[in-house]
């Protein structure tokens, strides 16, 4: 898929709809997963978009509870700052909080230890001393 076609079905799934926080500790099953599907389009284009390798975010960070919380802070975010009545500033405000968050996500994945190709979970790491 092309990062056009990534962006159209990023919005598709939010037409329609004001920008709304998610608060994942409060979700059911059901609705876990399709919110984290709904995520993970936007994810993939922005992912693409702005050029963000594994190290910024790793492709298992849905498993990582902190990565994900930030994403979709990221997302709802950007939800905003892109409606039609939304200001003339609110892009390049979204573009420098867009940079805070690369910094925090660069920083957790680097701590988490995955790469590109194999995901650790968090109790499988050892406390340094």
């Amino acid at each position: 898929m092309n990062p056009n076609e990534e962006l159209a079905r990023a919005l598709a799934l939010t037409a329609g709809t004001d920008p709304f926080v998610i608060c994942w500790r409060d979700l059911d099953p059901t609705s876990t997963q399709e919110e984290l599907e709904r995520l993970s389009d936007w994810v993939t284009w922005a992912t693409s978009r702005y050029g963000l390798d594994h190290k910024v975010i790793p492709p298992c960070w849905p498993e990582h509870g902190a990565v994900l919380e930030e994403l979709s802070a990221l997302r709802t975010f950007w939800e905003a700052c892109y409606q039609e009545d939304a200001a003339p500033s609110d892009p390049l405000a979204f573009h420098r909080d867009l940079t805070l968050a690369v910094r925090r996500l660069r920083d957790w994945t680097s701590l988490l230890g995955c790469t590109r190709t194999a995901h650790r979970p968090a109790h499988s790491r050892v406390p340094s001393h």
